[in-house]
């Protein structure tokens, strides 16, 4: 009994978490990206890149978001899981 009152309680907090996520991301819509490739292909320099200039308004001509200025604005954020080590953009950007 005691096992199933704590299931309930955890995936109603699992619930509640969900529900609020999705409610702050209608006012606050954010993007999560993932680059793959080989060794060595450029996926840092792409993302330092990408990152650089959607935060400094660079000239994206090919980027249909920005070019149709979908994209208000863009900022870094702390990464929200712990478990997924943060992409050292700042670090990749001075070297």
């Amino acid at each position: 009994m005691a096992s199933s009152l704590t299931t309930f309680t955890d995936e109603a907090r699992i619930a509640l978490d969900t529900l609020s996520g999705r409610a702050v991301g209608l006012f606050s819509p954010s993007l999560r990206l993932g680059v793959t490739g080989l060794s060595r292909a450029g996926k840092t320099v792409f993302i330092s890149a990408l990152v650089h200039n959607l935060i400094h308004g660079g000239r994206l001509p090919l980027f249909e978001a920005q070019k149709s200025g979908r994209i208000a604005r863009a900022f870094l954020e702390e990464q929200p899981d712990d478990a997924v080590p943060r992409f050292q953009y700042e670090d990749h950007v001075a070297a």
